[in-house]
């Protein structure tokens, strides 16, 4: 009886983890809007800020995070400060990439200037293998915002769904606003 529980409850509340999207999103909680694709789905908790894929996460997510500045990186010992210039936001976030192990082969395609949320930020391109040999692409905004970073950004399995869903991150990249 105690499994036949376990089953209902994973069936009912297993199916509701993932919510269709489309239209006008916001964010309470992190402090944004932006217009979300149809077709989509979004993770039912966003709790750490937006997560959402059209296919699963193994080919595709796009995600907006809003985090303290200060908060520690997982990869290096470089950290944020409040007034850093957004070039200089980008290299410690590129850093971070470099030095994670789990990957290999991280190359940066772009390092530039970029508008996010109406502030001065930076956009990353970047292409890495991951530990089963895929070869996953992703592009990043970054930009930091009174005492927060936010990050807009997509990665993907190169062939066939980073190029695919590309345009899907520069649409909501362009309606992202911040709410503060």
């Amino acid at each position: 009886m105690k499994v036949a529980g376990w089953i209902l409850l994973l069936t009912l509340f297993g199916c509701s983890l993932w919510v269709p999207v489309g239209g006008k999103y916001v964010s309470n909680d992190s402090f944004f809007e932006v217009e979300l694709p149809a077709g989509w789905r979004r993770a039912y908790s966003t709790r750490d800020g937006l997560t959402m894929t059209r296919d699963g996460l193994s080919l595709q997510s796009v995600r907006i995070v809003r985090e303290p500045f200060d908060k520690e990186l997982p990869f290096t010992r470089r950290k944020l400060e409040k007034n850093m210039l957004p070039q200089e936001v980008a290299e410690i976030i590129i850093d971070n990439f470099r030095s994670n192990q789990n990957i290999s082969n991280f190359q940066v395609g772009e390092n530039q200037p970029a508008t996010v949320g109406g502030y001065p930020g930076f956009k990353i391109t970047y292409s890495y293998q991951t530990k089963e040999n895929l070869k996953k692409q992703g592009i990043y905004y970054g930009a930091l915002i009174d005492q927060w970073l936010y990050r807009v950004f997509l990665e993907a399995p190169a062939r066939h769904y980073f190029p695919r869903d590309l345009s899907i991150l520069e649409r909501v990249k362009d309606t992202f606003k911040v709410t503060l």
